[in-house]
């Protein structure tokens, strides 16, 4: 008898299993349904948000460039002040990709093209030189060498945004 009654107890564990898998793709057919719908009628709203993104895109750049200029790595003496300008030189040198992409027209393209090559070249003479490491790490920089290449990244950061008009 004992085992007559264990087969009616293991049916129903199967069946609820069963009925709980079925449940489970039932809720992600609905969901999948629901998502196939938002996609399609998001699509408009997502077209006018790239639409609108050079726009927004060229202003923040040039924001972000105004900003640049105003830092003390930007404005005073290169000699005096790079040992303190490691995170400014990255900051600047990552912009420079956002301001290739934010460069409208063929000239504006060429002029920002080239501040940004100079912003590039003058932030590799940081690191070469070993301007962009914090004391105590690595060889004690050489001013002449890290002031001359701050104050060309100054330059250049000017450019830069000059370029934007």
């Amino acid at each position: 008898m004992p085992v007559r009654s264990r087969v009616p107890v293991l049916l129903l564990r199967r069946a609820a299993r069963l009925r709980g898998a079925v449940a489970g793709l039932a809720v992600v057919a609905a969901l999948t349904a629901g998502c196939a719908d938002a996609s399609q009628t998001s699509s408009s709203g997502a077209q006018s948000s790239r639409d609108s993104a050079p726009i927004a895109q060229r202003a923040d750049v040039v924001d972000k460039l105004t900003v640049f200029g105003k830092d003390e790595c930007a404005t005073q003496d290169g000699t005096q002040v790079y040992p303190q300008c490691a995170r400014f030189a990255r900051e600047v040198a990552n912009v420079t990709v956002a301001a290739r992409a934010a460069a409208n027209g063929d000239a504006e393209q060429g002029a920002v093209t080239a501040a940004a090559d100079a912003v590039d070249g003058a932030v590799d003479r940081l690191t070469k030189g070993g301007c962009l490491l914090p004391p105590g790490q690595g060889p004690v920089s050489d001013p002449s060498v890290c002031g001359p290449a701050l104050s060309s990244l100054q330059e250049a950061l000017r450019a830069l945004r000059g370029a934007f008009g």
